[in-house]
C-alpha cells in the first residue's frame, strides 16, 4: 500500500465523522461517532430554546453587552442548525465529491514520476488537514472557555441563557454555579459544532488544492510524458473534467454557509470594535473579536488558496509550448486550454467571491460603522 493511501486511512475515522456531522447521517461510522452526533444535535436545540428564552425575557431592557452576546450566541447556533439541515438536502453532493476524494487516493500510476508527484502532494494535504483540525479545535474550545469565564467573574455581564421557571437573580449560590457551568458547556459545544463543521469544509478544500497542485505538475511535465505515454492528454482532459466538477460541487457545499458566516463575522466585529473602543481595558471584547475572525478567516483563506491555485493553473497551460505536439494533440490541448479560460472558485451565495479580500472588507465595513457610532456617542 502506498504510504499517501495508509495516511488517509488513518485520519479516515475523524474524517468520515466530520462528513457524517456535516450531513447528519448517524447510521455508518462506530457507536461513538453515533453518540456525539446525536448528542450535538439535541443539545444545540435545547441550548439555543434557552438562549432565545434570555432574548424574549430581555426585551424592553438596556441593551448590553450581555444582549449582544446574547444576539451572537443565538446566530451562532442558528447558524448550525441551518447547516445541518442545508446538509441533509446536499447529502447527495457530498457523498459524490467524497468518492471522488477517495478515488484520487486510490489512484496509482506506473510511472514513477508521476506517483511522486500524487504522493508529495496528497500527503502535504493530510498533514496540513492534521494541524488545522488540532489548532482550531483548541483555539475554538479555548476561546468559548475565556468568554464564560469572563462572564463568570464580571457581575454585570451575567448569563447568556435563562432556564425555564427559574428566576436567575433569586437562586442560591451552588445553583448559580451550576448555571454559568452549564454556560461554559454550552458555549464550548456550540463552538466544537461549528469548527468541526468547518473543519469538515476544510478537508474537502484541501483534496481539492491537492488535486490543482497534482494536475499543475503534470501539466509541466506533459511534453515529456507524451513522448512514452501517446494516450496521457484524454487523461489530463479527463483529470481537468474532473477537477473543475470538484470545484463547482464544493462552491454548491458552501454557497449558502459561506454567505452565513461572513454575515455573522460583520457582526461580531460590529459589536467587539464598538465595545473595544468604548472598553480598552475589557478582556472579553478582544476575546469577542478574535471568535468574529476564527469564524470566517478559514474559509476565506481556503478560498483564497483555490483562486490562487487556479489562477496558477491557467499560467500554467498558458506557458505550455503547443506546438511541439501533434495536431491531433493540440486539438485536445485547445479544449484544455479553453476550459481553462473560465474563472473557478468558492462564491458566496452564488455571487461574491470568497478570500481574503472579502474578509477585509468586512473588517472595513465594521470599522466604519463602530467609528461612527463612537463619533455620534461623543
Amino acid at each position: 500500500m502506498v504510504k499517501h493511501l495508509e495516511e488517509f486511512f488513518k485520519i479516515k475515522p475523524r474524517f468520515d465523522f466530520l462528513i457524517s456531522l456535516l450531513i447528519s447521517d448517524v447510521f455508518p461510522g462506530p457507536w461513538k461517532n453515533r453518540f456525539l452526533i446525536i448528542f450535538l444535535m439535541l443539545f444545540n436545540t435545547f441550548a439555543c430554546s434557552l438562549v432565545i428564552l434570555h432574548l424574549k425575557n430581555a426585551i424592553g431592557t438596556e441593551i448590553n453587552i450581555n444582549i449582544l452576546v446574547t444576539i451572537l450566541m443565538f446566530f451562532l447556533l442558528f447558524e448550525y442548525c441551518i447547516r445541518i439541515v442545508l446538509g441533509l438536502f446536499n447529502r447527495t453532493k457530498f457523498t459524490v465529491l467524497m468518492q471522488n476524494i477517495k478515488d484520487l487516493f486510490e489512484e496509482q500510476d506506473e510511472d514513477p514520476e508521476l506517483s511522486s508527484i500524487m504522493e508529495f502532494h496528497l500527503k502535504n494535504s493530510m498533514k496540513y488537514f492534521v494541524f488545522f483540525n488540532r489548532m482550531l479545535t483548541y483555539i475554538a474550545c479555548s476561546t468559548a472557555i475565556l468568554i464564560s469565564l469572563y462572564f463568570r467573574y464580571n457581575e454585570d455581564y451575567g448569563l447568556l441563557f435563562d432556564l425555564p421557571f427559574v428566576v436567575s437573580d433569586n437562586i442560591f449560590w451552588i445553583w448559580k454555579e451550576m448555571l454559568y457551568l452549564l454556560q461554559i458547556v454550552i458555549t464550548v459545544v456550540g463552538a466544537y459544532s461549528i469548527v468541526s463543521i468547518d473543519l469538515g469544509i476544510m478537508f474537502l478544500g484541501l483534496q481539492i488544492i491537492a488535486e490543482i497542485n497534482i494536475f499543475n505538475d503534470y501539466l509541466k511535465n506533459i511534453n515529456r510524458i507524451l513522448i512514452n505515454q501517446p494516450n496521457f492528454l484524454c487523461r489530463i482532459i479527463k483529470r481537468h473534467s474532473s477537477l473543475i466538477s470538484n470545484i463547482n460541487i464544493l462552491s454548491e457545499l458552501t454557497s449558502e454557509v459561506s454567505f452565513m458566516q461572513l454575515f455573522l463575522s460583520c457582526i461580531t466585529f460590529m459589536f467587539g470594535l464598538s465595545f473595544l473602543m468604548k472598553y480598552l481595558s475589557g478582556i472579553g471584547n478582544y476575546v469577542l473579536f478574535s471568535a468574529g475572525i476564527i469564524h470566517s478567516l478559514p474559509i476565506c483563506v481556503l478560498g483564497e488558496f483555490i483562486k490562487r491555485k487556479t489562477d496558477d493553473l491557467s499560467e500554467t497551460l498558458c506557458l505550455i509550448n503547443w506546438l511541439e505536439l501533434s495536431l491531433k494533440d493540440q486539438k485536445a490541448f485547445l479544449i484544455i486550454l479553453g476550459m481553462a479560460q473560465r474563472e473557478y472558485g468558492i462564491k458566496a451565495g452564488g455571487m461574491y467571491d470568497i478570500n481574503l479580500y472579502a474578509f477585509v472588507k468586512i473588517a472595513k465595513i465594521a470599522l466604519s460603522y463602530s467609528a461612527v457610532l463612537y463619533s455620534l456617542s461623543k
